[in-house]
């Protein structure tokens, strides 16, 4: 009889143990309606997830993102104090996921969408303007430790560029030309030169096209060189134009520097 009760005992002891292990609470910001209010910047708001869901809205939202996954989505709110931008970040959380940006209250069919990506995101405000920012995790994972960090964005990017007068013609037929650039509060991978050389030999004005990538957006001017190919004809020694971009992107924005430069090209050896 004991050994019968202490079993029965046990069982019920265990029962509120188990049944609250297989059913997380509710997250209370499950939904916009009930969105997290984000009251200053830089704000780090960490949550558990795992009780989280995804919905019509999220589905509607990424339509126009492409996530892998939208599960454990949680809303957060913010009204800009001023002109300006806004940087989030999840990286210190426990599982991979993105974001969503609506400029007011998402709409039904996800029209209202600002900005959206994995990991960070950035996004312009405008003063009196509430976002609406959702952040989910983008794989199989139903949510997790949350650790998202709002903060300002940072200034703008800056560049500029330089195109030296004098290159060389190779007997290929490229063309190598150099310079310098700078750039500043720019991601380097996503910072590049761009340009295109023209020089008339004969009746045939030949083009040739040249790229730079990644650069070293620390603020430095830094010297850079490339190598013009064409398809329609040789480069040759003598003058010719050039034109090129530097292009710095940062996260809101990107930044163009631009030079146009005769260059007379020598011919070399090699």
């Amino acid at each position: 009889m004991r050994s019968t009760l202490s079993a029965a005992t046990a069982g019920l002891l265990l029962l509120p143990v188990m049944v609250t292990a297989a059913s997380a609470a509710p997250a209370t910001n499950d939904t916009a309606a009930t969105a997290t209010v984000v009251t200053s910047l830089p704000t780090t708001i960490t949550e558990d997830t795992t009780g989280a869901t995804t919905d019509a809205q999220d589905a509607a939202l990424n339509a126009n993102c492409g996530a892998p996954a939208t599960n454990a989505s949680v809303w957060f709110r913010y009204t800009a104090p001023a002109d300006g931008g806004v940087v989030a970040d999840m990286s210190a959380s426990s599982y991979s996921g993105g974001f969503f940006v609506t400029e007011g209250a998402p709409a039904a069919d996800g029209s209202n969408l600002v900005s959206c990506g994995p990991t960070t995101v950035a996004f312009g405000t405008v003063a009196g303007q509430t976002y609406y920012v959702a952040a989910f995790s983008d794989t199989s994972t139903i949510g997790g430790q949350l650790v998202v960090t709002f903060d300002v964005a940072p200034p703008p990017p800056e560049t500029t560029i330089t195109v030296d007068p004098k290159g060389s013609a190779y007997k290929d037929g490229s063309a190598k030309l150099t310079g310098t650039y700078s750039c500043t509060n720019a991601d380097d991978f996503f910072s590049d030169i761009e340009g295109t050389l023209t020089q008339r030999v004969g009746r045939v004005k030949i083009t040739g096209d040249f790229f730079v990538n990644p650069l070293q957006c620390d603020g430095a001017v830094h010297r850079w060189e490339a190598v013009a190919f064409s398809n329609n004809g040789l480069f040759r020694g003598g003058k010719s134009a050039t034109v090129a971009f530097s292009f710095a992107c940062g996260l809101l924005e990107c930044a163009v520097g631009y030079a146009e430069q005769t260059v007379k090209l020598n011919t070399s050896k090699k």
